[in-house]
């Protein structure tokens, strides 16, 4: 892990035999992550409970596995891998639930724009919007969660393609071939709105 890190003294404390450091650095890291573990997972699962229980796996693997986050990789890329694995892994095993389920939508304040108190806009090009925001999700929600993952992670997230590499661990060709895959798909399911995408 590099020097510069801003996470590595409390990497190296959670590490550490002292249980009150372990417990502060856990408490931070988990300030400072969780949110933004929960909205990936949130994103790949479209289930709030589920993705509840992912953020709680991820901070619990990494209490137990901290010495993995050793490396070249930053923490971040290491979280951000784990949740993808972990956020799939429960698609998986809960394949009877609905393929994705609207409802309170963690990035929902992402999704309308941030105004000043006098900024005045057109009601309908807010409903324009609204409504495009929510055929985004609906399409998104009918990939398979690799795909899914990988757009939450570029668009949302904002990863390079050599940040994506390293948290989905395979090849810069893999991640472009990917991005392609799942762009096709985003594009055939906000056309088509039909069956889920593999």
């Amino acid at each position: 892990m590099d020097e510069r890190d801003p996470d590595l003294e409390l990497v190296r404390d959670l590490a550490g035999e002292d249980v009150d450091r372990q417990r502060r650095a856990l408490g931070l890291l988990y300030e400072r992550y969780s949110r933004r573990i929960f909205n990936v997972a949130y994103r790949v699962l479209g289930d709030w409970d589920a993705a509840q229980d992912v953020t709680q796996e991820v901070f619990l693997h990494l209490s137990r596995r901290i010495a993995t986050v050793r490396g070249d990789a930053g923490l971040t890329s290491w979280l951000y891998r784990i949740t993808v694995n972990r956020a799939i892994d429960a698609r998986h095993r809960e394949k009877r639930r609905p393929a994705w389920r609207m409802g309170d939508s963690v990035l929902e304040g992402d999704v309308k724009r941030p105004r000043g108190d006098d900024a005045v806009e057109d009601p309908d090009a807010g409903r324009v919007r609204d409504a495009l925001a929510v055929e985004v999700e609906r399409s998104l929600g009918r990939l398979s969660p690799k795909l899914r993952a990988i757009l939450v992670l570029r668009y949302l997230e904002g990863l390079s393609y050599e940040e994506l590499s390293e948290v989905l661990a395979c090849s810069m060709g893999t991640v472009k071939s990917r991005l392609n895959r799942a762009h096709t798909a985003m594009r055939e399911a906000m056309e088509e709105g039909g069956a889920t995408h593999r």
